[in-house]
């Protein structure tokens, strides 16, 4: 998020220690970001993702990653929806950064809906949600749709790191703040 002056953190992030070593978003979660992510979501409309999404999320990486790495769904949620967003998101980001795509991370338990939730609430709610599919090299990007409080996010990357990814870096297509 941008700052007055110099920083490598946001003020609503500082103090924070999150296990990702950068989060980039294009677009704020509101008009037209809000608006794809909810036709894509909530809708089905999957076509926004390779036409818009995945162009603008790849815009505001500049770097090169080994891997993209969706966020997971646990298969209630994702029974329930039909697709999860951030996979779909994550093979378009991967195909047009040349990367490898990986399901490395698995949801192994259902975590309640965060939208109602404070930051603190957020971390515990998915505190020890994920688990590895096996180890992790190089430079991993773990990849969801919106950046609210960074809890999910951080737990994703947590245990990627603990599964032997070198670092992680977030990459949503929006952010709430």
């Amino acid at each position: 998020m941008p700052t007055a002056f110099e920083a490598s953190v946001c003020d609503e992030c500082q103090g924070v220690d999150f296990a990702f070593a950068s989060a980039r978003s294009p677009l704020r979660y509101e008009g037209v970001g809000k608006e794809a992510v909810h036709a894509f979501k909530y809708h089905g409309y999957t076509r926004v993702v390779g036409r818009l999404m995945a162009p603008l999320m790849v815009a505001a990486v500049d770097d090169r990653y080994d891997l993209a790495v969706p966020v997971p769904l646990h298969s209630s949620r994702r029974r329930r929806r039909g697709f999860n967003q951030a996979e779909l998101m994550a093979r378009a980001v991967a195909e047009r950064m040349e990367a490898d795509f990986s399901d490395k991370l698995k949801a192994v338990r259902r975590t309640r809906d965060q939208v109602e939730l404070s930051a603190t609430e957020r971390r515990r709610n998915v505190e020890g949600a994920f688990r590895a599919r096996g180890p992790v090299e190089g430079k991993v990007l773990l990849v969801d749709d919106v950046f609210t409080t960074g809890a999910t996010l951080s737990a994703g990357a947590g245990v990627l790191l603990r599964a032997g990814a070198e670092e992680v870096h977030a990459l949503t297509l929006c952010r709430t703040c």
